[in-house]
């Protein structure tokens, strides 16, 4: 969630200054790259003339574009160059990626791996099928999810502890199709036959035309790190041989990343 400026009224003048910073950067999502100078402001909960003068100044760094023509700002290269350094699921990141190839491969789909996160299931890696019939922003390492739609980020919701499931669905759940699920009773028990079958496929809920296949990854303790799911064509998992050679895969790609994780998500660290 984006900072306001009463969050830190007993901070210093620098600590306010790298809050209202991290706003403005954060306001930019991958659904909405570009933005006005009020979205960004409203977004970030920050006056229109400190959110100017800011984004003047990131724009000089690089870490922010400004379209003259639009009238819009977007995040530009310098961040882009910020990724590679980026400490925090780098272990994870490397150690699912060869697998993430492998289910790829295997499947033919479009593989993800899922962490949780304050806002949602964030992707931290992507392996695409050659020759993919839809490539969507949200589906790039880095994008954040909601957690009551698409495969993986459902998986991830079932298997957050109990007082975290409960925050969660205590907010308004956003909707994207017709066949997004927003009631929390229902989401509850979605997550309950998640946790009894291990798995999780979902179709048209967040894209309309594209389905999912996800299943948990637990490290070596048991632990509940992460989820992995693969997505492709809405209708494709009618076919019970394809769904069962799919399921079968993806667990497996989450077992053998999982079996390499000795302490969960501190293996990111």
């Amino acid at each position: 969630m984006p900072q306001t400026e009463s969050v830190a009224d007993n901070a210093g003048p620098n600590v306010r200054s790298v809050e209202r910073i991290a706003a403005i950067l954060t306001a930019f999502t991958a659904a909405r790259p570009m933005l006005t100078l009020s979205e960004v402001a409203r977004t970030a909960a920050l006056d229109k003339n400190t959110t100017r003068r800011l984004l003047i100044a990131l724009s000089r760094t690089g870490l922010v574009r400004r379209d003259e023509a639009e009238g819009t700002y977007g995040l530009d290269i310098a961040m882009l160059k910020l990724q590679p350094a980026v400490v925090g699921p780098r272990a994870l990141r490397e150690t699912a990626a060869p697998y993430l190839q492998r289910l790829t491969t295997e499947t033919g789909m479009t593989s993800f791996f899922w962490l949780p996160d304050p806002s949602g299931a964030i992707c931290i890696e992507r392996v695409r099928a050659s020759g993919v019939f839809l490539d969507v922003p949200w589906s790039s390492p880095g994008s954040t999810l909601p957690l009551n739609m698409a495969a993986g980020p459902r998986v991830i919701l079932a298997y957050l502890d109990e007082p975290a499931r409960r925050a969660w669905l205590a907010q308004p759940q956003p909707a994207r199709t017709q066949s997004s699920q927003t009631d929390p009773a229902e989401l509850e028990e979605a997550a309950g036959r998640i946790r009894e079958r291990g798995h999780e496929m979902v179709a048209d809920d967040f894209v309309v035309g594209l389905a999912g296949l996800g299943a948990p990854v637990f490290d070596r303790l048991g632990a509940f790190v992460a989820s992995v799911s693969v997505t492709t064509r809405s209708g494709d998992f009618d076919d019970p041989a394809l769904l069962a050679r799919t399921l079968a895969a993806v667990r497996e790609t989450a077992a053998d990343i999982g079996v390499r994780l000795e302490g969960g998500p501190s293996a990111s660290d």
